[in-house]
């Protein structure tokens, strides 16, 4: 999303007292006395709280597919479909749009790039 978005979201967020971690991950998660949850982060975080959240991303879903067979070219860290500019593929009639492109992962940038196609 936007960066006022999400700084909007964020503050929104804040101020309903919730909890927001960036660059962190669960280590683990623990029951507490009181129906509370014992949360602690990769980065050293431990708190307790009421629930976790935890939103991990999108991966490209190409496996399996054939691509490679025909020449398309995958990252192979993520597995994404490498493309230009045009979204056009190693192969010239061959296309790719949203997240299995490992470009920008959002749902309203993908629909953006289905339509626009």
């Amino acid at each position: 999303f936007d960066e006022d978005v999400r700084k909007h979201l964020m503050e929104v967020l804040k101020a309903k007292g919730i909890h927001v971690h960036t660059g962190e991950n669960p280590a683990s998660i623990e029951e507490a006395e009181g129906g509370k949850l014992r949360f602690k982060t990769d980065k050293g975080t431990a708190i307790e709280v009421d629930n976790v959240m935890f939103a991990t991303g999108r991966k490209a879903n190409s496996k399996d597919m054939g691509l490679e067979e025909v020449g398309v070219k995958l990252d192979a860290r993520s597995g994404a479909v490498i493309v230009d500019k045009l979204s056009r593929s190693s192969v010239e009639s061959i296309f790719a749009i949203g997240d299995v492109t490992d470009r920008i992962a959002l749902t309203p940038v993908a629909l953006m790039e289905g339509m626009a196609m």
